[in-house]
């Protein structure tokens, strides 16, 4: 079944993550903050409540209508980002943001000029792949498993259940594990 990702992301996508660590003197398995990888790239981070203006509609009324979005600046960038989300919810909005930014993408208008939402479905999901990969790198979903962390994987990476199984499950950690301990 093909991924719809070009050849070679995945490994590009957790190469970048592990790079992203690096930089921030963290190992392959540590888990990250958001907000400091902001801090440390001079990415302001805005949240919504902080705008001015009236945004109940996102935060009260429908709040699942917006998560977060990066904007250029003047020479800076920022990421406004829904501040009604539940925290876990939050980190990874910011990592889907700065997966954007690492991957280079181009800063589209939220809305075309119908009003209709506008959106690249291939950037997208690349940066819906490498926010994963930013919370939990390969290498940290292997040793969720080899440790026998997963009860506590959740506190550890600071991610959702959903977040949890996917990167288990993308990130080859059971197919390795299974064969490394000849499992079932």
């Amino acid at each position: 079944m093909m991924s719809g990702f070009e050849r070679g992301f995945k490994a590009r996508a957790n190469r970048i993550a592990l790079e992203v660590r690096s930089r921030m003197g963290l190992s392959a398995i540590d888990a990250i903050d958001p907000l400091a990888i902001c801090r440390d790239l001079d990415v302001m981070v805005i949240p919504m409540s902080n705008l001015g203006c009236d945004v109940s509609q996102f935060l009260e009324v429908d709040p699942g209508a917006f998560s977060a979005l990066t904007v250029p600046c003047g020479i800076r960038t920022a990421i406004v980002h829904n501040d009604s989300h539940h925290p876990l919810r939050q980190r990874s909005n910011l990592c889907h943001e700065l997966a954007h930014l690492f991957l280079g993408h181009r800063h589209v208008p939220p809305l075309n000029e119908a009003g209709e939402r506008a959106h690249d479905r291939g950037m997208e999901a690349e940066a819906n792949f490498l926010g994963g990969c930013l919370l939990m790198t390969n290498e940290a979903a292997l040793h969720v498993l080899s440790n026998g962390l997963i009860s506590r994987a959740q506190l550890i990476y600071g991610v959702s259940k959903p977040m949890l199984d996917y990167r288990l499950r993308v990130s080859g950690a059971h197919v390795i594990h299974k064969r490394k301990y000849g499992l079932g």
